[in-house]
């Protein structure tokens, strides 16, 4: 049987997923689900044993789902072989059951992932993802530092923060134009406004067509301070429904981790999708509260919640009270009361200098150019160079 190519939703091909299967329900039951993923799904209806010589034929997809068949010592050596002939992409394992010696087998051919013959659509395409999001991972090792800024709460000061320790970044390693400040918020953002820039950001275009996003195009996709430090914003949907996939926002972020040095991400209050992804991928992740009872449980239960998640492991999940301020005398919320509560995650007490910032959003620059010697810029570099 001769193998036969489906494109099934009209992706790029540097973000498309092969489908190897001899169920052609499967491919139907994908298509739905992929269509809005920002993958491009193609279906090989022979299954895994003639896909060497399709792939040999210019089709490299970054993911393989290999739906493995009842006989499972010739599906193996089919993906042997594919490993083989030099193919290292991701590869997600599908079938109804696995014995120990198919196990490790698929353990020895680096097997990103597997799932049950019967799996949901959506944890197919999850599943895709997350396949994303760890080679990324393994790619960047080298690459870009990132650092982020999460808010356990509305306006408690993400923003002001993920400018300053930008800035920061920057000015240690002497390195503006080697530094991207991303704000993430497509509904309400306001990072561009804070440095007066225009958000140029297209993400309706990236979805479109992620494998045209290239060093090129990431230029025009970015403003630049008169610093020379690039800022990627979007302009506000404060009305629209937004639905920006994982895709869109992996391969905004890979392409700007492969012509930067350090990035730094402001993100929105709103949980989506993809900000698991994104927080694992980070070098550090920053949970701000303000100084109140409610943020501050806000972010305690927030960073249990990323601890449970990612169970120990990398990134380093930490609290950061901002807007700090604690009255001389008299009654009232106390320092120590704050550092009983947090624990250990907490990390850092930035002092609020309201005049000071706002006369800073008001002029679009950084803190430090209003006032060389503020004790929010002193606090943020004991945070984010751990002095």
């Amino acid at each position: 049987m001769n193998v036969h190519l489906k494109q099934v939703s009209g992706r790029s091909q540097s973000a498309s997923v092969v489908l190897a299967s001899a169920r052609p329900a499967l491919c139907e039951r994908l298509k739905e689900a992929f269509a809005d993923s920002g993958f491009r799904l193609i279906g090989v209806e022979s299954g895994l044993t003639e896909l060497r010589s399709q792939l040999g034929a210019g089709v490299r997809p970054g993911i393989l789902i290999a739906d493995l068949p009842a006989d499972l010592n010739e599906a193996i050596l089919a993906i042997e072989d594919l490993r083989d002939s030099g193919y290292s992409g991701a590869i997600i394992a599908m079938s109804e059951t696995l014995d120990e010696a198919s196990v490790r087998s698929l353990l020895r051919l680096q097997i990103t992932d597997w799932l049950p013959a019967d799996a949901e659509a959506d944890a197919i395409v999850q599943a895709c993802e997350r396949a994303c999001s760890a080679r990324r991972r393994i790619e960047r090792e080298s690459q870009a530092t990132c650092i982020c800024f999460l808010p356990a709460a509305g306006g408690v000061g993400t923003t002001t923060l993920a400018i300053q320790t930008a800035f920061l970044l920057a000015q240690r390693s002497q390195g503006f134009s080697e530094m991207c400040l991303i704000d993430l918020n497509f509904h309400t953002g306001t990072l561009a406004d804070y440095l007066d820039l225009q958000p140029v950001l297209d993400v309706g275009a990236i979805a479109k067509e992620p494998d045209r996003l290239d060093a090129r195009l990431l230029e025009v996709m970015i403003a630049r301070h008169p610093t020379g430090m690039a800022v990627m914003a979007a302009p506000r949907a404060p009305t629209e429904h937004l639905r920006v996939n994982g895709a869109v926002i992996s391969s905004i972020l890979g392409v700007v981790s492969d012509n930067f040095d350090h990035m730094v991400l402001d993100l929105p209050l709103v949980w989506q999708p993809w900000t698991f992804d994104v927080l694992q991928d980070c070098d550090q992740v920053h949970v701000v509260t303000e100084f109140t009872v409610p943020a501050m449980r806000k972010a305690r239960e927030l960073v249990t919640a990323l601890e449970a998640r990612f169970k120990g492991g990398p990134p380093e999940v930490r609290i950061v009270v901002n807007k700090f301020r604690q009255k001389l005398f008299g009654a009232g919320l106390r320092k120590s009361d704050a550092t009983a509560l947090l624990g250990e995650p907490l990390a850092a007490f930035i002092p609020e200098e309201r005049n000071l910032i706002s006369e800073a959003i008001n002029r679009g620059d950084m803190i430090d150019v209003t006032s060389r010697s503020n004790r929010v810029g002193r606090e943020l570099a004991r945070l984010v160079f751990k002095e």
